[in-house]
């Protein structure tokens, strides 16, 4: 059985704790290492789906480092796939930096205090999503096969990749976010009253707005926002 879904369902919740507080911030650094994790993890399925057999352990017993196993990711594209290698390194190149990046303030308490803004956990989402569609394209003869396929069946993650790819494009085209701040402010309520059962309604700008939004602004939601891509 494939753990492809597994693998998306963990990116879907990484990228969720970043959604829940895209306003405040506040869980930046803990979305950053939850991308990164999920980016080793999507290298490694992959050299298991490719090569079966293949182990994250070396003779020793010990564990390969990240840049070893993705030397031997882009070994098997080169291989295999040698089209779609300056695509993969290029991302690999990144994610890379990004790994050393988490290393240095992971493992070190002077960097406390380091920041991250949101084009931090942004771009590094959107460039995992690009990763896994590479790392695993659809089958033409299977449907609903490959990282879309998954993704497609997760929940509201199609909603919450929309939200973060009009992000990005919003570092160059402005533009954009006030035509998506204009669709999650049109949202309906799911009630009249100021407040139901003492619990408060949220607005937008609000996460907690933009969590109910995701929740069950369902397809329609998703499709207006690719729109804006």
């Amino acid at each position: 059985m494939s753990k492809l879904p597994y693998l998306v369902a963990e990116v879907n919740a990484a990228m969720e704790v970043y959604l829940s507080g895209r306003t405040g911030q506040q869980y930046n650094r803990t979305a950053f290492i939850l991308c990164d994790d999920g980016a080793e993890l999507a290298s490694k399925l992959f050299l298991i789906t490719e090569t079966p057999g293949w182990s994250d352990k070396k003779p020793n017993n010990h564990f390969k480092r990240f840049g070893e196993v993705t030397g031997e990711v882009r070994a098997v594209f080169v291989a295999k796939r040698n089209a779609d290698h300056a695509g993969v390194d290029t991302l690999l190149k990144r994610i890379e930096a990004r790994r050393d990046r988490r290393n240095d303030f992971f493992h070190s308490t002077h960097l406390l205090d380091l920041n991250f803004h949101a084009r931090d956990c942004v771009e590094a989402f959107v460039e995992l999503l690009d990763y896994g569609k590479l790392l695993f394209p659809a089958d033409p003869r299977v449907p609903n096969s490959g990282w879309d396929g998954a993704v497609a069946a997760v929940g509201n993650m199609e909603t919450c990749e929309a939200i973060l790819r009009i992000d990005q494009k919003s570092y160059g085209d402005p533009a954009v976010t006030p035509k998506l701040n204009s669709i999650l402010k049109g949202l309906r309520r799911t009630g009249e009253a100021a407040c139901a059962k003492g619990c408060e309604v949220a607005h937008h700008p609000e996460d907690y707005h933009l969590r109910l939004a995701i929740r069950n602004g369902g397809k329609t939601l998703r499709d207006r926002l690719r729109a804006l891509l």
